[in-house]
């Protein structure tokens, strides 16, 4: 009989535990587990850093009122175009500016620059914005308005030296009425004419700034803007502006840079000031605050009108090349007294011959301020008594 066989035909069970090496005796060393950082205690935060927190929101909120005044004051205008910027040194400064509408069609436009900066100077600079608004309504001349405020800053504001310039604008006549209290000069800047070359002059206004003397008079000047002709007003975080060699930047290298640029329209013309004020500092960081108030006189006739928007976007020599080429196809470009009808497709073929020769670029921006002025002139006209 045979023998059977004894073994379990059951299927063997295979270690879950083990590893390659244990049928040998040997065992793998056991990995090192990093212990877990520990969690560092969360404190509550002291009373010095919640008064910081604190002063950090107020400074914001103080400095989204501060640009709020500023940004909501530049009115639109028919026949004119107006730019203003303003860079604090910090995060809120103590220039300031102004646009009022005053009796009879006319428009307040104010510029100053208070004492001091950081917070202080922003406080007192909306209160002499305040004082400013509330003598300004009334209307009186520019010179005694200045006068008013004065007396005002004299006696309720300590320590509130002001400097301002207060014109008063009749768009109509394109007259200006200029008292100054201490600020910088305006500069004029008034295109060539065929009779008469370009022109770039400091007005010398004076005065005592505002807080100093109480009983302080102040004088007027009366300037008619030319149409294309356009006027400076702007703080002396420009001129005061210093190199590596403790140079300031000043009123010639300001007048001269004027000069090479009188083209460029107001937005332009400030976005290049700003740069070349950055530029001459290259000691260190802005130390005083920058504004600028630039007003222009828009050319009588559209043809002028349009042809200083070529120039402006593509320079002189390119400009006069462009409306030399064009000219056969848009018989317009030479008549100047054309109607403001016939101008209506002229943008559009400007830009389109512009995007072959420099670009989309520089062809979407043409045709876009061509628009612009194309508009602002029918406005004028639909405004007009």
């Amino acid at each position: 009989m045979a023998k059977g066989n004894n073994r379990s035909t059951s299927p063997r069970k295979r270690s879950t535990t083990g590893t390659l090496l244990a049928h040998r005796g040997l065992r793998l060393p056991r990995r090192a587990v990093p212990a877990a950082p520990p969690v560092p205690p969360v404190h509550p935060p002291t009373l010095d850093e919640q008064r910081q927190a604190e002063i950090e929101r107020e400074m914001q909120l103080a400095r989204d009122i501060q640009q709020g005044i500023l940004l909501a004051a530049v009115p639109y205008l028919p026949g004119w175009e107006m730019s203003t910027v303003s860079v604090p040194a910090r995060d809120l400064g103590g220039d300031l500016y102004d646009f009022l509408p005053l009796p009879d069609g006319r428009l307040g436009i104010m510029i100053g620059d208070v004492s001091g900066k950081g917070l202080p100077a922003a406080l007192r600079m909306a209160v002499a914005r305040t004082v400013f608004r509330h003598e300004a309504r009334r209307g009186d001349s520019a010179r005694c308005t200045l006068a008013a405020v004065n007396q005002i800053i004299c006696s309720d504001i300590p320590h509130g030296m002001v400097t301002m310039i207060y014109m008063q604008l009749d768009p109509q006549q394109g007259t200006l009425q200029i008292a100054n209290a201490g600020h910088t000069y305006p500069m004029l800047l008034t295109p060539a004419t065929p009779s008469t070359p370009e022109q770039t002059d400091e007005l010398e206004i004076s005065g005592l700034p505002l807080g100093v003397d109480d009983e302080s008079e102040y004088d007027e000047r009366t300037v008619t803007l030319p149409p294309g002709a356009s006027i400076l007003l702007y703080t002396d975080g420009i001129t005061e502006a210093t190199n590596a060699e403790e140079e300031m930047l000043g009123e010639n290298r300001l007048l001269e840079l004027l000069r090479t640029h009188a083209t460029l329209k107001p937005s332009a013309m400030q976005r290049m000031l700003l740069r070349e004020v950055r530029a001459w500092h290259t000691a260190g960081a802005q130390d005083d605050d920058i504004t600028m108030v630039l007003i222009r006189r828009r050319f009588a006739t559209v043809r002028e009108e349009f042809y200083s928007v070529v120039v402006d976007v593509l320079g002189g020599e390119a400009a006069a090349t462009l409306w030399a080429a064009q000219a056969a196809q848009q018989p317009v470009l030479q008549e100047p007294h054309a109607t403001l009808a016939a101008w209506a497709d002229v943008p559009a073929a400007l830009g389109s011959v512009a995007r072959t020769s420099y670009g989309r670029g520089l062809a979407r921006e043409l045709q876009q301020q061509l628009r612009l002025a194309f508009e602002a002139y029918r406005e004028s006209i639909h405004d007009r008594p």
